[in-house]
């Protein structure tokens, strides 16, 4: 038996990660959490911290709620699909390949990979992901699978859809079953499976501060991207307002503190799913204290550690700032004009 916590570990950070991008993450990840038991009983702003830049940030939640279950239980992870699948955030993916890969259990499992590869060698119409063609996918995955061996079948005919059966110029005289293939019997295997409709991206304008009290970077609560995340200041920009105004009205609710000047600093853009955001990033001299929230105040060992997303770490580079960085200097050359607030 393989070890269960690194398959199950592993199949999550791969979800939405490239196998280039997620194995060293996977290693780090299992360094500093070797067992169920040690994620069960860490902070889940550790958890969160570590598994910085990874995005979707849900899966981290998911699997630090899982694992506390199964530590509750004794620290064994399940080795029945069904056990799996009772724990949040292992869908039928995941539970087929932790059960299959691990435990042996003879089920087969669908990625993107496998469908592809049998959406081809059936030559099975439609958008694989849902409906009749998923079914069809499904039912030749199950009667395709090798029961003695099933965990090696599952990783064989993920990495042939990986390495030779690629969406674009597949590889298909390295392919071992190209002769049964229907679909490059019939000439154009990229046919299959049908493309995907994508949503139509959704537009998000934001205005982001970065401020330092006694050189410790101001954060807060994400409310935008990722929930319980620490991010700096943000606020939304609606219509054709401007963002310095937009984030001047927000800062004493956001910071606890009125903002006495924004000095622009740039412009990133970052994406969610199918949100796209367009964030103009500001530097913020602060003023008085106001009603409102208290912030994170987080000096440069704390900020190594923090659980900063994607944007935050943007928005801190366009800024002059990182967290291995002092406050910049302001008035460098070549900076846009500040913008005063209240004369």
């Amino acid at each position: 038996m393989r070890d269960p916590w690194a398959i199950w570990a592993s199949e999550v950070i791969l979800q939405q990660t490239t196998v280039a991008a997620g194995a060293p993450r996977w290693e780090r990840f299992l360094a500093r959490f070797p067992t169920v038991d040690a994620l069960a009983a860490a902070p889940e702003r550790e958890v969160l911290a570590e598994w910085s830049g990874l995005g979707y940030y849900a899966r981290a939640r998911n699997l630090h709620r899982a694992a506390r279950i199964v530590a509750a239980s004794g620290g064994a992870v399940p080795a029945s699909v069904e056990g799996l699948r009772a724990l949040p955030g292992v869908g039928p993916y995941t539970a087929a390949a932790v059960a299959s890969i691990a435990f042996g259990v003879p089920v087969p499992l669908v990625d993107g990979n496998v469908a592809r590869v049998l959406a081809r060698l059936l030559a099975i119409p439609g958008d694989v992901r849902s409906g009749a063609a998923r079914a069809a996918v499904e039912d030749a995955a199950s009667g395709f699978l090798d029961r003695r061996f099933p965990g090696e079948h599952n990783q064989a005919l993920m990495e042939l859809g990986a390495l030779v059966c690629l969406p674009r110029a597949p590889r298909c005289t390295e392919c071992p079953i190209a002769d049964a293939c229907r679909a490059r019997a019939a000439g154009d295997p990229e046919r299959f499976p049908a493309p995907r409709r994508r949503k139509a991206p959704v537009r998000v304008r934001l205005a982001a501060g970065v401020a330092f009290r006694s050189g410790r970077l101001v954060l807060v609560e994400d409310e935008h991207l990722v929930p319980g995340h620490l991010v700096v200041p943000l606020a939304p920009v609606e219509g054709d307002a401007g963002a310095a105004a937009a984030l001047a009205a927000a800062w004493p609710s956001l910071a606890g503190r009125r903002a006495a000047r924004l000095e622009p600093a740039g412009r990133v853009r970052h994406s969610v799913l199918e949100r796209r955001y367009d964030v103009e990033v500001f530097r913020v001299d602060e003023g008085a204290a106001a009603p409102g929230a208290r912030p994170r105040l987080l000096g440069t060992a704390e900020l190594s550690r923090a659980p900063l997303g994607g944007l935050t770490r943007k928005v801190l580079a366009v800024s002059g700032a990182t967290p291995s960085e002092e406050p910049p200097a302001r008035g460098r050359r070549g900076s846009p004009p500040p913008t005063r607030i209240g004369g």
